[in-house]
């Protein structure tokens, strides 16, 4: 049986970490990281940015003098960057909720037409399609425990776009905005600058970089790593990077990677953010990797950066000064 299968008290955890791993963790205020964060949390999660390679045993070698308190303050960053995404992430996700469900009803007679009726979708969508979306809806509002769903199931006799666009899961709202009428889809687009180079509406643009968001907001959710998360592009080029027209402003290097990492929400952030509250975004997390710079091995922190698409820090610069026009909701409804 491999040893690491065996229980071990802290104190032979901490010499584990010193003499297997060459990791510095000794002393009441080492041994007390190690209680409140727990060895696989810590050492299993963020261990990565401070391997050097590995041994004749197929062992893993650590940078020179690492120690337990660099792996915490990885893993103290990545705690800080989950909230601070989750934060903006579902600020989006409600701004684009509330526009969609307003939008919906608009382009159905001013909600004559109800959601749970095949013809409020889009007739280029199938029929399948359209039966899955209304059924994953029904569902999302059957299971929620909120009040004012269960208010409206028990005292009213159909239940308005505006609370089953609220209250469906985040992958049943992409599903809703993807077969809605296309007014929808493209008001959306067209309000956040989700454009190509000709100006035309870019859904995939608007549809992927959701996806992404839910990706990620669930990770924030679930207390997973956020700061590696990394989805590739498969055979038939599904689910890679969206290559819009930042990246096209940016080194080459983006465009010729075609992983989506935390950078992509960066560059999905830059559209769906005002100005000014995009400046506040790309100010504060530059505060944060600055901090964790200076708290970790130069090679740990540069392979923090790179897990998380950022080629160079001051890449955050040059994507905040790249144009954007300002987001005008007075003009949603025209």
């Amino acid at each position: 049986m491999n040893d690491d299968k065996f229980f071990l008290t802290y104190n032979q955890q901490m010499r584990k970490l010193r003499n297997d791993k060459k990791i510095t963790c000794q002393g009441s205020s080492d041994k007390k990281i190690l209680v409140r964060a727990g060895y696989f949390n810590l050492v299993n999660g963020y261990k990565n940015p401070f391997v050097s390679g590995t041994d004749a045993n197929g062992n893993h070698t650590y940078i020179t003098n690492t120690s337990i308190n660099q792996l915490q303050a990885v893993k103290k960053f990545d705690d800080q960057l989950r909230s601070f995404l989750l934060r903006y992430i579902t600020q989006i996700e409600e701004e684009t909720r509330t526009l969609t469900g307003y939008k919906f009803d608009e382009c159905n007679n001013n909600g004559d037409i109800p959601w749970y009726d095949i013809n409020a979708y889009s007739p280029n969508v199938s029929l399948q399609t359209k039966m899955n979306v209304i059924c994953n809806a029904y569902k999302d509002l059957n299971n929620s425990k909120l009040d004012y769903v269960k208010f409206y199931m028990d005292h009213h006799k159909q239940i308005p776009t505006w609370i089953m666009v609220k209250v469906v899961n985040f992958s049943t709202f992409i599903d809703i905005v993807a077969a809605s009428p296309t007014d929808v889809s493209h008001s959306l687009c067209h309000l956040y600058g989700l454009e190509d180079t000709n100006g035309h509406p870019n859904v995939k643009l608007l549809i992927g970089s959701l996806h992404w968001m839910r990706k990620i907001r669930n990770s924030c959710a679930h207390n997973e790593r956020v700061y590696c998360l990394s989805r590739a592009q498969d055979r038939y080029g599904h689910s890679g990077r969206i290559l819009e027209k930042y990246f096209g402003m940016l080194s080459r290097g983006y465009s010729r990677d075609l992983n989506q990492k935390i950078f992509d929400l960066l560059v999905y952030f830059k559209y769906y953010l005002p100005k000014s509250e995009y400046k506040q975004f790309i100010n504060e997390l530059k505060s944060m990797l600055t901090n964790l710079q200076s708290k970790i091995h130069p090679h740990a922190f540069e392979y923090v950066r790179a897990q998380m698409g950022i080629r160079n820090i001051s890449d955050l610069d040059v994507l905040l000064r790249l144009p954007k026009d300002e987001i005008d909701y007075n003009k949603f409804d025209k």
